[in-house]
């Protein structure tokens, strides 16, 4: 009698047992493992498996957070396997660095705002800028960015410190992408005029690990300027003029 009853006994704790594993919510504590549904149809889903009724069904969250659900008729075998290495695990979000050197090739005519007047504008300009803000997918990116410009205008070098907002759009995941990238916002002159500035380009990305990429863009700069220049009278009068460039940039994000 004895012995029944402890053969009873092991028999209840292993029906709650497989109950639990079968039947309750399944968590999986290891990050490196997840749950394997064959099909056989063919198809695979891997993620977590939520609920299992024994011989009827299986619901399992996939790891692009979709849920299905199978009737054990519909599923060949199920594994617990080591996680895959995702081939677009880049930096998906969280915050950025952004740090940049651009150098402007000036391009020869600058109109006034006026339109009337043109002046010769081909001097170069170089740059360096850093941008910190907020990766939202691997899609998409925006940030605040400050730096440092200076006019190699022949002896009459100017610098200036530009604030400017800057979003960019990734057109492909993975490892290498092509990017538009949008910045623009104020320059305060330090011994030149304050002004409007814009810097649109596109470029690619390139992951050299997981989290830093390489950064290499061309674009079109344009730095708003108020500059004294002589009238029909030959009188000095402010003027408003847009130096424009040729710009290149390159730089490293993580």
């Amino acid at each position: 009698m004895k012995k029944f009853f402890l053969a009873l006994i092991s028999l209840s704790f292993t029906g709650i047992i497989y109950s639990q594993n079968s039947s309750g919510k399944k968590v999986d504590t290891d990050k490196k493992m997840e749950d394997v549904v064959y099909l056989r149809n063919g198809a695979v889903i891997r993620g977590i498996i939520i609920e299992q009724v024994p011989d009827k069904t299986l619901e399992i969250k996939s790891n692009d957070n979709n849920y299905f659900i199978f009737d054990y008729n519909e599923i060949q075998k199920i594994t617990k396997e080591n996680q895959l290495t995702d081939p677009t695990d880049y930096k998906k979000k969280g915050f950025l660095s952004i740090e940049e050197f651009n150098y402007g090739f000036g391009i020869s005519t600058i109109n006034t705002s006026h339109g009337a007047l043109v002046i010769n504008g081909d001097f170069p300009t170089i740059a360096i800028r850093s941008i910190n803000g907020y990766q939202i997918n691997e899609m998409f990116s925006a940030g605040i960015g400050v730096g440092f410009e200076a006019f190699l205008d022949g002896d009459q070098k100017g610098a200036m410190i530009p604030f400017t907002l800057d979003a960019r759009i990734n057109f492909k995941k993975g490892k290498l992408s092509p990017v538009l990238n949008l910045n623009g916002g104020y320059s305060v002159g330090v011994e030149n005029s304050s002004g409007l500035a814009a810097n649109p380009s596109i470029g690619i990305k390139y992951y050299l690990t997981k989290k830093i990429a390489y950064l290499f863009n061309i674009g079109y700069k344009v730095q708003q300027q108020r500059v004294m220049l002589p009238d029909q009278w030959g009188v000095p009068v402010p003027r408003i003029v847009n130096y424009q460039f040729l710009a290149l940039s390159t730089g490293l994000t993580f």
